[in-house]
């Protein structure tokens, strides 16, 4: 709906200094020339819009333009609330139920109950990956170094099983990849390094603060390569028929076929590690590695050494 676009692109220009007119076209998958009416019809409804001309011009909201808050409804912050309520189960952090106690002050109490009575109809549960209470206090512990730009040091095992221990000058926490990561520059490499928190050891808050880095945690993300082009690996496996089920739900509809007698060919680009290794196992006699050679050698000689443990 035309009016949910024009509201869309208020907020849109109430995050940014400047957008051009290809930018909202793009987002809001309109022709430029739609953006350009749009603009009117907002200003005409006395929204102050700003027009600047030429190559690196575009739009954006006049200085101290700020929306009503009863722009945002019950459904906008019900589903607000619901994902930070979710992240909250796995993120120990003390500001999160005060930010929540935030939004539910927009509304009358009762919408409040109406807020309440939707918590019924859907729910997201983070909070397995939220670890352990041991866990949970790593959590806060690194969120006092990051606050306040505290070096620590701890004892931690890479995805080749090299184990050191390490300075860091942690930057960032980041819930990535289905677990939670600490990203920080690491004086032992001398560079940014990613590290998983359940992999950290021994932490030590140290006495000694540094000066943080000029650092863009999300387009280091965004980039963030934690296994090297040279370690992924083309997998091609066989599973059997009863295993259908799982191959249609962890591969893409793309990426397997279906053999006359009803087992599944499927391919994937994988980082070759230990993680890997396991999955394979995990399905046991159900799957068969194909190719590359050496990952098959590797799971036979796996499931030999397994055999022998239980001979």
């Amino acid at each position: 709906m035309k009016a949910d676009r024009l509201l869309s692109i208020i907020i849109y220009l109430l995050n940014r200094d400047l957008v051009s007119a290809r930018e909202l076209a793009q987002r809001f998958e309109v022709s430029v020339r739609t953006i350009q009416r749009d603009m009117e019809t907002i200003e005409l409804a006395g929204i102050p819009i700003m027009t600047i001309q030429g190559p690196h011009g575009g739009y954006s909201l006049m200085e101290g333009f700020s929306l009503d808050r009863q722009l945002v409804g019950v459904e906008d912050l019900f589903h607000i609330i619901t994902a930070l309520s979710s992240v909250g189960a796995s993120m120990p952090s003390k500001s999160i139920p005060q930010t929540i106690e935030k939004m539910k002050a927009l509304l009358p109490g009762a919408s409040q109950a109406e807020i309440g009575s939707r918590n019924q109809k859907l729910i997201m549960d983070f909070s397995a990956f939220g670890g352990s209470v041991k866990q949970q206090e790593l959590f806060r512990r690194l969120e006092h170094a990051i606050d306040n730009s505290i070096l620590i040091a701890f004892d931690y095992t890479n995805n080749r099983f090299e184990a050191a221990r390490r300075v860091v000058e942690p930057m960032t926490l980041a819930f990535k990849w289905r677990s939670w990561y600490l990203i920080g520059y690491c004086r032992l490499r001398e560079d940014y390094r990613i590290f998983r928190l359940g992999r950290i050891k021994n932490l030590e808050i140290q006495e000694r603060h540094f000066s943080r880095r000029e650092f863009e945690a999300a387009a280091f993300i965004e980039q963030a390569q934690i296994f090297s082009p040279e370690q992924r690996i083309n997998l091609k496996l066989r599973f059997d028929a009863c295993m259908r089920h799982l191959v249609e739900e962890f591969f893409p509809a793309d990426k397997f076929t279906v053999e006359a007698d009803g087992s599944l060919l499927t391919e994937a680009c994988m980082p070759e590690s230990g993680w890997v290794y396991g999955l394979i196992l995990s399905y046991g006699e159900y799957v068969e590695v194909l190719e590359p050679a050496h990952i098959r050698k590797i799971i036979r000689e796996s499931a030999q050494n397994i055999k022998k443990i239980y001979d």
